[in-house]
């Protein structure tokens, strides 16, 4: 048997009898986007490509469950319930979950499909069909395993993808991309290609239902139809654009493409039903007599109800987070940028405050809402830079105003003059707001209105004009650096006179200047307290130490370290970078989080397969250092990790705490458990519920170490754990905490 997650464990720190404190992992995703759904009873399950959505429509009340819940991954495909009840979901390469209603707990995943896209999911049994990017499998429920994979469907080419399936009458019935194939399941060999009948031209079958003896296919074709009388399917509804398939009661209904409902009535007799139009349906409902129960890119909506639109509130619309920013104390904005997989409208700014979330862009009265660049200026407004609107600046008043060319000094493309490109904004120390304009210069206004501003044309200066300017900071002695995605780190020296053109330098340091230059591509720079340059390239990191004369405007590299996966970075190509209080220096690369102690070494790193990171795409960072919070932005959705714990009062559940969290195993750091009952035995497991470790509070105490080995004297895998100390009158408090291993 496989062990099953514990949902309380995985989400928060619960304390019995108290309120829970914030757990360190928590996880934001849009599940706006639904591409699967199931409706039985009062529940409404959806796939969505930001976890999986339940609705309970008795108490109208929304449960979320994400990779932090056990899911095997957030871009749920598809949705399956099986004879025992429990739930099916199939996941975008991340593998198989199981869901057990009855206890609301998840099986560790099934990563027999791992690095396969499962579009489709039919239970039958003890039998599981799964239709994924290679063909179909047929995992046993019963004994935890895949019995068999047929990958050629009669003379459809190997591997093709099946995106629907369908069991009805004893025939297994499959869509995919080049037409519709079916089989009878009582044959001896389904691995045989020869055991499948084939209906080409169809058009890619985007769903399929059975619904009164009959099976309809939606293809981009429009419904085709199967007829058990005849053994084959015949054309049944001509319209270019079936995007779902369902049934309202035991009569099939099709969702067309410019977001119409049509009801069958007959053989080749489909009528337009009275219902409002929506667009981008993934999926109906099949079994509802009351209501058409629908996903769309934009929800859940519903056809026979005052109330279409349904949707769990306070949600981002994007899982898509690329640069954040923290404003005043208690406003995390993120900005999302068009994705053209997520056919969700992701673009725009997010706002977290209150526990909610608010989007604007451009029916907001945003300019733009394709944007890079986030800061605030002295005044509190949000100055967002956009990839060709200018800066979209929110005023006190909350009115957006915008900043381009024609109200600033900002410029626009060659050939395009009105496409105004800001890929950075910063605040200087005297409250300037520093602009990268692309394919331009640099801009500097005091204010807005400004009523001092400056252009520093890069060709002006001696740059080429195709120099990429891309990411900007600013060091504290004022110098300004450059990453440029295109011709490596450049130093803008303003002379300390920003609004004074003639005493402006450009120092350009690329391969040719610097041969230790790992590559002039370079996606970021910052620099630290101490005024080191850090360089994020697609060739690992470059740190230098810069030596610089203003007065003769030479820059000396007294030091310089470059850090690969050779050091421990767990990838190369690096996107962005954070410094936390503590010193410490945190990479978002394309596989992970690393974080590099103060000592220049990395200590440890962070993936979805050792914490509660949402996806290893890590494009953005930013450091509360208020709340000791780091928010990580993901190609996935947005993390929220807290990495300095309270110590708390030690007086009970409501002054506990685990600390540090994560844990490193290195040298002699231990963990401390607080706040625990009084004499508590405490208890160490792995995610799996396997015993790791087993600890004793000593009598009249409310506290515990840990250091890091199992009761064997072994010292653990990195990864999450989760405790049960229990107190001597029966009082428990549980929870989870991180360990990773670090060097000893």
């Amino acid at each position: 048997m496989r062990h099953l997650i514990l949902l309380t464990c995985l989400v928060t720190v619960i304390h019995v009898d108290a309120q829970p404190i914030d757990s360190e992992w928590a996880a934001f995703t849009s599940m706006d986007e639904i591409t699967d759904l199931i409706v039985e009873g009062f529940d409404v399950w959806a796939a969505t490509t930001g976890g999986v959505l339940h609705y309970n429509r008795a108490i109208r009340r929304y449960r979320r469950y994400t990779r932090l819940d056990g899911l095997a991954g957030n871009r749920i495909g598809a949705i399956a319930a099986d004879s025992s009840g429990n739930l099916w979901f199939g996941s975008d390469g991340e593998g198989l979950s199981r869901f057990h209603r009855d206890t609301s707990t998840f099986d560790s995943p099934f990563l027999e499909f791992r690095d396969l896209s499962i579009f489709s999911l039919y239970a039958d049994g003890n039998r599981l069909y799964v239709g994924t990017s290679q063909g179909i499998s047929v995992f046993l429920i019963d004994r935890e395993e895949v019995k068999e994979s047929y990958r050629r469907l009669g003379n459809l080419a190997k591997d093709t993808e099946v995106t629907a399936l369908e069991i009805h009458d004893g025939i297994l019935f499959a869509g995919t991309p080049d037409g519709l194939a079916w089989a009878r399941l009582d044959q001896a060999n389904l691995q045989d290609p020869d055991s499948w009948v084939v209906k080409p031209n169809t058009g890619p079958v985007a769903d399929l239902v059975a619904a009164g003896g009959l099976v309809h296919a939606g293809s981009q074709l429009g419904v085709f139809t199967y007829e058990p009388t005849t053994d084959t399917f015949f054309y049944d509804f001509i319209f270019r654009g079936v995007t779902a398939v369902g049934a309202k009661g035991d009569v099939g209904i099709a969702a067309t493409y410019d977001g119409d409902f049509v009801l069958r009535h007959g053989p080749r007799d489909w009528q337009r039903i009275g219902a409002p139009i929506i667009n981008e349906v993934a999926a109906a409902s099949r079994s509802g007599r009351d209501h058409l129960w629908l996903g769309t890119a934009d929800g859940l909506r519903v056809v026979g109800t005052n109330a279409p639109t349904l949707a769990p509130s306070g949600e981002p619309g994007s899982s898509r987070f690329y640069e954040i920013a923290l404003v005043g104390d208690d406003e995390l904005w993120a900005a999302s940028v068009p994705d053209d997989q997520q056919r969700s409208l992701s673009a725009g700014a997010y706002r977290l405050a209150d526990d909610s979330w608010t989007v604007f862009d451009r029916s907001t009265g945003m300019p733009n809402d394709e944007l890079v660049a986030l800061e605030t200026d002295r005044s509190g407004r949000l100055w967002i830079g956009t990839w060709g609107g200018g800066v979209a600046m929110l005023d006190v008043n909350g009115t957006w105003v915008n900043i381009n060319r024609d109200r600033s000094v900002l410029r626009g493309i060659d050939g395009a003059p009105a496409f105004v490109v800001i890929s950075d904004i910063h605040r200087d120390t005297d409250g300037n707001m520093w602009l990268l304009n692309v394919l331009a210069g640099v801009a500097v206004l005091d204010d807005f209105p400004p009523t001092e501003e400056l252009f520093i044309d890069q060709t002006a200066l001696g740059l080429d004009p195709n120099v990429d300017f891309y990411r900007m900071d600013i060091g504290p002695d004022g110098l300004k650096w450059i990453a440029s995605r295109t011709d490596g780190l450049i130093l803008l020296d303003d002379g300390g006179t920003p609004f004074i053109r003639g005493d402006d330098r450009f120092i350009v340091v690329d391969q040719t200047a610097e041969p230790r230059l790992s590559s002039s591509r370079i996606f970021d720079v910052y620099v630290d307290d101490g005024g080191r340059v850090w360089m994020a390239t697609d060739s690992g990191i470059n740190v230098l130490t810069p030596d610089y004369d203003r007065a003769t405007g030479v820059l000396r590299h007294t030091a310089w370290r470059t850090y690969t996966t050779f050091d421990g970075l767990l990838s190369s190509e690096i996107n962005t970078f954070v410094g936390d209080d503590a010193g410490n220096i945190w990479v978002a690369t394309e596989a992970g989080l690393s974080r590099i102690g103060a000592d220049g070494e990395v200590d440890f790193t962070l993936t979805q397969s050792n914490s509660g990171l949402i996806d290893n795409r890590v494009k953005g960072l930013t450091f509360d250092s208020r709340r000791g919070e780091m928010w990580i932005g993901t190609f996935d959705g947005l993390n929220r990790l807290r990495i300095v714990a309270s110590e708390g009062n030690g007086d009970g559940p409501e002054g506990f705490s685990v600390f540090p969290n994560p844990f490193v195993t290195a040298g002699s750091q231990v963990l401390t458990f607080t706040g625990l009952p009084l004499g508590a035995a405490l208890r160490i497991y792995t995610v799996a519920g396997e015993p790791v470790a087993s600890l004793q509070v000593d009598p009249g105490h409310a506290s515990a170490t840990w250091n890091g080995q199992n009761d064997g004297g072994f010292l653990v895998a990195s990864g999450i754990y989760y405790y049960i100390a229990e107190g001597e009158s029966g009082e428990r408090t549980r929870g989870r905490f991180a360990v990773i291993n670090g060097p000893r």
